[in-house]
């Protein structure tokens, strides 16, 4: 079938393939006709929602195919950020709350009932709460990372960007895998998964997942934090009765008991950390300051999460259309509490426990004639969420004391959407692009069981894109063009009712991103993708946090930058992969009480940063042994948009090596890696606390840790 995204016809891949190809985007197909052969071949994406060569899309694109995200030892969703330029992420909540940023745009608010600016989908169906994009990553066939706005092909519309995570789909061939991985800490993960034919028309797959490991935080007054403790199952059922006609039933199911989140205390004042070798928090407390892998904490942290998804997808050719319909449905509990003073006192937890179900619609309409291509889509969202806080402590509540705030938000959307490319020449391509959009929110916000506050509001706005292609040769394609990206308002859930009321909601934000780039193939092993940027925020959604003021708000910004990506093979054995990102990215018209100046960085935008990947494989004991190493750096970041040095993480770099041994029939695989392996210490995210606490909440990165993984394929 034609349109479906799913549907890639999948060649032969060598086991020697192009590691670089992940750099530049997209699923890489690699027929070989000898172990050692590394010649790239046809890249093809799905981001246009048809199937096309990488080099053909004006499109700045990064994804990577299943056995590559094995081979580089990413096991959950975020962890695709390391490898691909321009693409980092928040880490609130301890490390549990994930919201991505692309190219310096973002919405850092820990709060589930705030939307991204970036998209997350997992097949086609989106997935509206941070607080669970941090998910397990097993059995996947690709990961496609969109950079710029999405509306004009995608159900729901993302000013930043959007991550796409494409599972395996059931066939007729019987196939499957286990795949059992430790590591130091008491690190487990054991994955695999079953499938093929039930019948000739009808075909199955079971996936699952489990994960645990030790405690990562050493707390040594109780449980330790930032352990893992999860497990998900996925079964789909392919129904083929006509070769115009498939149907996909998914059913998926995720389940977390553990204490995932976590801080490490370091002292600190009026947002400075403290240099006196003896100085404590306001209550007495000083940790180990020179290890953020251990304190001491009072309140038992925890983190559980059910979530079920179910999805219908159906896809049905006739004559010159296709037909797409994807229908989700998801019904998520999530509950999570921490020490937000990170200390062994009675002063400040928090807690929250949130109920979300989630309906949403899709249709899409794809055709194509002489010179001309188009998608016609429809999309509905309903978000039904009841968001609670609960904070507690002897120092600031009282003893016995718990403050509930409760915020009951119901958001449904409704949009149309469409893009059509026009062949002007055999050169040059005129694509446009439209969606008109309409968000509803109803919001009641309680504090203690009374009602403070309740507003509704409607919000109708357009997005669009016109760009010009240019294919001067089969080598290289040239494009331009203008994108008007869209994302509606909201309401703040705060931890204290605001003195003015005015604050609780925000308005719309409008993106006009300027993106120019080029897609060329040097030589039939090295390819090479640029594009830069300009983008004019209006009422930009920015988020801001003071200690227990958050706030979202609207300002202006602007952005400009660019990434440069680089694959190659240059000889036989050896694949490399290059990245480069820069962003120049401020939010302007500040408030002068959160910004003395009115400008700042924006957060989680990096200046600078590279990825890299070398490997190299050759034949022995009847296979192949490779080694690999790759590594990540990125520039200073603030985690704030209200400016304090604890918040501001300087420059680091991060290195992997990996070791590996495949048989020749590819059947069995075993590896032994190292994470970190220079032992860098970093930050993943960071909040401002020393004027409540009189230390900061870091969040720790992963130390150095040794594992080995033994794989079976069928």
């Amino acid at each position: 079938m034609k349109s479906s995204l799913n549907r890639i016809p999948k060649k032969p891949i060598s086991r020697h393939f192009s590691w670089a190809s992940s750099c530049i985007a997209a699923t890489v197909m690699l027929n070989a006709p000898a172990v050692f052969s590394a010649v790239l071949e046809e890249v093809v994406v799905t981001a246009q929602k048809r199937e096309q060569s990488l080099q053909d899309v004006g499109i700045a694109v990064t994804a990577f195919t299943g056995n590559q995200l094995n081979e580089l030892g990413f096991t959950n969703a975020i962890d695709v950020v390391a490898q691909s330029p321009g693409l980092t992420v928040s880490g609130s909540g301890g490390g549990t709350i994930n919201t991505f940023s692309v190219r310096g745009v973002t919405q850092n608010d820990f709060s589930p009932a705030q939307e991204g600016p970036v998209a997350v989908y997992v097949d086609e169906a989106y997935i509206s709460q941070n607080s669970v994009t941090n998910f397990s990553l097993f059995d996947i066939d690709r990961v496609e990372i969109l950079r710029g706005p999405q509306g004009t092909l995608f159900g729901r519309n993302a000013t930043g960007g959007l991550v796409h995570y494409i599972t395996e789909r059931p066939s007729q061939e019987p196939e499957g895998f286990a795949n059992v991985e430790v590591g130091e800490q008491g690190r487990m993960r054991v994955a695999g998964a079953a499938g093929g034919g039930l019948s000739d028309t009808i075909s199955g797959r079971f996936a699952g997942v489990y994960n645990k490991s030790d405690g990562l935080i050493e707390n040594e007054i109780g449980p330790d934090v930032r352990d893992v403790d999860d497990y998900s199952g996925r079964g789909q059922l392919l129904i083929e009765p006509s070769e115009e006609l498939d149907v996909l039933l998914r059913a998926q199911y995720g389940n977390e008991d553990d204490r995932r989140g976590g801080y490490a205390h370091r002292v600190g004042f009026d947002g400075v950390f403290s240099k006196d070798p003896n100085a404590t928090d306001f209550f007495g407390y000083r940790s180990n300051q020179s290890d953020p892998h251990k304190g001491s904490f009072d309140f038992d942290g925890y983190r559980k999460v059910d979530t079920y998804d179910f999805a219908a997808h159906v896809n049905w050719d006739f004559g010159e259309y296709s037909l797409t319909s994807v229908t989700n449905y998801q019904d998520i509990e999530h509950q999570y509490g921490e020490d937000s003073d990170v200390s062994p006192n009675d002063i400040y937890n928090y807690e929250g426990d949130d109920t979300v179900q989630q309906w949403s619609q899709e249709i899409r309409l794809n055709w194509e004639g002489e010179g001309y291509k188009a998608i016609l889509g429809l999309f509905y969202l309903y978000i039904d969420g009841d968001y609670k806080t609960v904070q507690s402590g002897e120092v600031f509540f009282g003893p016995g004391f718990l403050y509930e705030l409760e915020a009951d938000q119901e958001t449904e959307t409704f949009a149309v959407f469409g893009q059509t490319e026009f062949d002007l020449t055999s050169e040059l391509t005129l694509i446009l692009g439209v969606r008109l959009n309409r968000d509803e929110k109803d919001y009641i916000f309680t504090e203690l069981a009374d009602e403070l506050y309740s507003d509704n509001f409607t919000d109708d706005d357009w997005s669009g894109k016109i760009q010009l292609d240019y294919r001067a040769n089969d080598d290289l394609l040239l494009y331009a063009g203008v994108n008007r990206g869209i994302k509606s308002g909201g309401f703040n859930m705060p931890l204290a009712p605001p003195a003015d009321f005015s604050t609780f909601e925000y308005g719309g934000e409008t993106l006009y991103a300027y993106e120019a780039g080029l897609k060329a193939s040097l030589t039939d092993t090295t390819r090479v993708n640029i594009a830069a940027y300009y983008y004019d925020y209006e009422d930009y959604q920015a988020y801001t946090f003071d200690g227990f003021v958050a706030l979202l708000l609207n300002a202006n910004a602007e952005m400009k930058g660019g990434e440069i990506e680089l694959t190659t093979s240059p000889i036989e054995g050896l694949d490399m992969m290059f990245g480069v990102s820069y962003s120049d990215a401020e939010v302007e018209d500040i408030p002068e009480s959160i910004s003395p100046t009115g400008t700042e960085d924006a957060v989680i935008a990096p200046e600078w940063s590279y990825n890299g990947l070398i490997r190299y494989g050759w034949p022995a004991f009847n296979g192949e042994i490779a080694v690999q190493a790759d590594y990540s750096w990125r520039d200073d970041q603030n985690f704030n948009l209200a400016y304090s040095p604890v918040i501001t993480e300087d420059a680091y770099g991060i290195a992997n090596a990996r070791v590996s041994y495949t048989t020749s029939d590819d059947a069995w695989s075993a590896a032994v890696f190292v994470k970190n392996f220079t032992d860098e210490e970093y930050r993943f995210f960071a909040f401002d606390t020393t004027s409540y606490f009189g230390a900061a909440e870091n969040v720790p990165g992963t130390e150095r840790w040794v594992g080995a993984e033994l794989r079976f394929n069928w």
